[in-house]
């Protein structure tokens, strides 16, 4: 079996307030937004599409609202140590949480990590060198 696209779905509280934080943070709106239960954004230059879907829509069938024990975290490629603090800005400008602030690790990335709204988790990660 090959699957031809694959995409992320998340269970959210509030579909417009999620859609107001990834606009802010620069994400393309996937498709026209005339779903008011859905707010659904391309990430990356392959345009992954990540779905959220408010509580009380047909989500609820498969994932309950917030993370969960299933939680995955995505991470986002930058190509500066500008660019990772530059993510950080935008991401507490626009209301995130930010989980660990934007510095080296203990493997030597340069990196930060965030929630949205929801608690739905990323980091923002320097790959020095590519990957």
């Amino acid at each position: 079996m090959n699957a031809k696209k694959i995409w992320a779905n998340f269970s959210v509280k509030d579909a417009s307030r999620t859609s107001n934080f990834y606009k802010q943070l620069g994400f393309k709106v996937n498709g026209s937004g005339n779903y008011p239960q859905l707010a659904s954004f391309l990430f990356g230059d392959d345009n992954f599409i990540i779905h959220f879907f408010e509580a009380g829509s047909q989500i609820d069938e498969y994932l309950p609202a917030g993370p969960k024990s299933g939680e995955i975290i995505f991470t986002l490629s930058a190509e500066t140590e500008a660019e990772v603090n530059d993510w950080s800005d935008k991401v507490k400008a626009a209301g995130g949480r930010i989980l660990r602030e934007a510095g080296r690790d203990e493997n030597n990335y340069y990196v930060f990590a965030f929630a949205d709204p929801d608690g739905h988790m990323f980091n923002v990660l320097l790959l020095e060198g590519g990957m």
